[in-house]
């Protein structure tokens, strides 16, 4: 019998790119657990957007016949089984690096399967929130380009890695991470005192990035949770109650009278009795923004001392006139989160931080209703000065002082918060029957969102404190707030007590007994509303 020689032609002809992985049969596997399931999980490759397979994904710990360790493999179903395992395939195979999946093994059935070194468990099967372990995976997460909050796996060894998206986790995802800090990638990083710890050895750097990061994880909070009960005669299902504001409450059954949420401004922080207990300073820059993207047809904006910001109208400016404005309530979230510690000592409250809140009102816009083509003034404006050797005069927008409380809001989107006028100091306001002559469109005020109510869980407060103390700063002071050069907020009652709280909580339950509570405030010595 004569023999057979395959030279290295033939041997790279029959090489495929399957060969560089072992070949498992199936019956040589055992599924032990499964782990996670989707009929469409294919987003997070590289960020790019993919349509819905009509395949099913599963992911399974596994047994492999003669070997003792356990492995992780993805398992497809479905008329598109064969096409998703092939991108995966691509995607694992080229994969090589101790952060992310490293694939061990294909099955080629018809039940195809991508098998994996080690055990994987996914985070969503262990991991419970907590502020500084969060901010660690937050970070790793960046640093490491994982596409998902769910694609962050443990290894046996006791090291997370990237991988395919699994179950929910109880985590929040901070998107103000610094994606240049490199974080190790040990499990134990998620003990809340191993992360604390990690970061305080970075130190004072950190501030600004923590600080944001408590900033959002803010809980809704609602008007109907604070005394319900005790205020439920006062309750009513006005449906005259304006849209803007739906979302102060929970129920959208049940609205406080405007005459009694009216007077809760924007710029301040307010206990559950709804007392204001902190505000933005006066003599600081305003909250109020008037943003460059949504400012169309009008240039030049200068703030006036009287409060009034002037724009100048300009033709060659887009189409239309529209201004958006936007209050930077995460500058105040921010400014009372870095304070807090020492509003708190100042007030004796050790208890109900949870229940301390902040409105965040909605955008605001003041638009025409139609582009430049179709507005009379620029027809009449163009056709008057056509003759170049003519300058026109030039027209000023005004705008009023934007709303600081719901009812300057209610007030600001029902009238005109505006006017026209030749005089470049607004002492003259133009007339209607001036602004008819001239043929000046009329603009509409409004609301862009929803209003809303901000508080923080008492473990962010406890964690802010217990950053400032190892920063080395005394957290019964502002200094540390003053630090990073945020405005000191003013204290509303600082000889207030715990004692003041108690009296409160007491007086609502007399007001339970006979009647409003809102009538039990009003005869005490505390009033309803601290302005």
């Amino acid at each position: 019998m004569g023999t057979v020689n395959i030279n290295n032609a033939q041997r790279s002809a029959n090489y495929t790119k399957y060969d560089q992985f072992h070949k498992i049969i199936l019956g040589d596997i055992i599924l032990e657990k499964e782990l996670y399931s989707s009929w469409w999980d294919w987003k997070w490759r590289c960020g790019k957007i993919f349509a819905k397979c009509k395949a099913q994904r599963t992911i399974y710990t596994i047994e492999i016949l003669n070997y003792k360790a356990k492995f992780t493999a993805m398992t497809y179903k479905g008329e598109d089984a064969q096409h998703v395992w092939e991108e995966d395939f691509e995607l694992f195979a080229h994969t090589k690096n101790p952060g992310s999946f490293q694939l061990f093994g294909i099955n080629q059935s018809t039940i195809p399967m991508l098998i994996f070194h080690n055990e994987l468990i996914p985070l969503g099967h262990f991991y419970k929130y907590s502020f500084w372990s969060s901010l660690y995976l937050s970070h790793l997460t960046k640093n490491n380009k994982w596409e998902s909050i769910r694609s962050v796996w443990k290894d046996m060894r006791g090291f997370l890695c990237g991988g395919p998206e699994g179950p929910n986790a109880d985590w929040k995802f901070f998107s103000s991470a610094d994606g240049s800090l490199v974080v190790p990638k040990k499990a134990d990083m998620l003990k809340d005192d191993i992360s604390f710890q990690f970061f305080c050895k970075i130190g004072s750097s950190m501030d600004n990035s923590i600080l944001k990061c408590a900033g959002f994880s803010q809980e809704p909070t609602y008007l109907d949770d604070l005394y319900l009960e005790v205020t439920k005669d006062l309750l009513s299902n006005d449906t005259e109650t304006p849209y803007y504001l739906y979302n102060l409450w929970q129920n959208p059954c049940y609205y406080f009278p405007i005459n009694i949420i009216g007077r809760l401004q924007f710029h301040t922080v307010y206990s559950p009795l709804k007392e204001a207990v902190a505000r933005w300073p006066k003599g600081v820059y305003s909250l109020w923004e008037f943003v460059d993207w949504g400012q169309m047809g009008l240039v030049e904006k200068i703030v006036l001392s009287s409060g009034l910001t002037r724009f100048k109208l300009e033709m060659t400016q887009g189409k239309r006139i529209c201004l958006q404005a936007e209050y930077n309530w995460f500058k105040l979230r921010i400014a009372w989160l870095s304070q807090s510690s020492w509003v708190f000592n100042a007030l004796g409250m050790n208890k109900g931080k949870e229940n301390f809140f902040l409105i965040n009102p909605p955008h605001l816009m003041i638009h025409s209703a139609c582009n430049y083509d179709s507005l009379p003034f620029f027809d009449f404006y163009n056709h008057k000065y056509s003759n170049k050797k003519v300058l026109p005069p030039p027209i000023y927008l005004f705008v009023h002082p934007l709303p600081e409380s719901i009812s300057e809001l209610v007030s600001w989107k029902n009238s005109q918060p505006y006017f026209w006028s030749f005089d470049e100091t607004g002492q003259l306001e133009m007339s209607e029957e001036e602004c008819e002559r001239w043929r000046l469109p009329k603009l509409t005020p409004q609301t862009n969102g929803l209003a809303f109510l901000s508080s923080w869980p008492m473990h962010i407060y406890a964690a802010l404190q217990d950053w400032q103390k190892a920063c080395g700063f005394n957290s019964t002071t502002s200094d540390w707030a003053r630090s990073m050069e945020y405005p000191e907020l003013g204290i509303i009652g600082m000889t207030k007590s715990q004692g003041w709280f108690k009296e409160a909580a007491n007086v609502q339950k007399e007001g339970k007994k006979k009647g409003s509570w809102w009538e039990a405030i009003a005869g005490s010595d505390i009033s309803a509303f601290g302005f």
